[in-house]
């Protein structure tokens, strides 16, 4: 499956590799989300050690797309 980000995931300018690291390491948690979606989630830590939530949607032809990558310390309680 290929992966694409949003221009929006870059927000919190975490780059691909600490992104795809997480992603390629942790089991995701899967919803669905408002449109009927199936929506994954992951949360887990980088190479670096830190803690990075992801967000993402399969699109047409099995592209992972990456709408949200944020660390983890932004997230309120």
């Amino acid at each position: 499956m290929r992966v694409r980000f949003t221009r929006s995931s870059w927000r919190h300018r975490i780059g691909r590799a600490h992104a795809m690291h997480v992603i390629n390491l942790v089991e995701p948690t899967v919803s669905t989300n408002e449109r009927g979606e199936a929506e994954y989630l992951w949360v887990g830590e980088d190479d670096r050690g830190v803690m990075l939530e992801i967000a993402a949607v399969v699109v047409e032809d099995d592209v992972l797309l990456v709408l949200h990558v944020m660390p983890r310390r932004y997230r309120s309680s």
